[in-house]
């Protein structure tokens, strides 16, 4: 047994030494960022958790529009709370605020990665850049606005 845990030792520590000597590469890595940030709710491949945390995915009539841009980065932004449906199911669970736990390269990174391989990109589709998610940083916008904002976009 000793020489289990010795192992697993030694590979922690060659796993922490090669991160720590390239942080850069994982820094915008949105499949990485997404399985360490939004999976453990959305679920590793965006279908969402039954109640509480909707899918990611059937995005595509949204990533179409500039509104339903704008509507999923503040969303990840500035989070979210209350409840929400999808299809048939209702969803009440918590978005946290990204906006002080990521870099806004960081959260374009997870957003381009929700867009382009948990939904198929529609035609017309531009991907989320640092100039959309700088004006979204820059406006706060109360849960209730969020939500009509939400309600003028297709039903999903």
């Amino acid at each position: 047994m000793k020489g289990v845990r010795e192992g697993w030792g030694r590979l922690w520590v060659c796993w922490t030494l090669c991160a720590a000597s390239f942080p850069g590469i994982a820094a915008d890595n949105g499949a990485a960022l997404f399985a360490e940030r939004c999976a453990p709710c959305h679920q590793p491949q965006g279908q969402g958790l039954d109640g509480r945390y909707p899918p990611l995915t059937h995005l595509e009539d949204w990533l179409a529009t500039e509104d339903g841009r704008h509507y999923i980065a503040r969303v990840v932004m500035h989070g979210f709370a209350g409840p929400i449906e999808v299809g048939e199911q209702t969803y009440d669970g918590l978005m946290l605020t990204y906006r002080w736990r990521l870099k806004d390269p960081q959260i374009m990174a997870v957003l381009n990665y929700v867009a382009e391989t948990l939904n198929t990109p529609p035609s017309g589709y531009v991907p989320f850049d640092l100039s959309l998610l700088g004006s979204v940083r820059a406006q706060k916008m109360p849960d209730a606005e969020v939500m009509a904002l939400r309600n003028r976009l297709p039903s999903r």
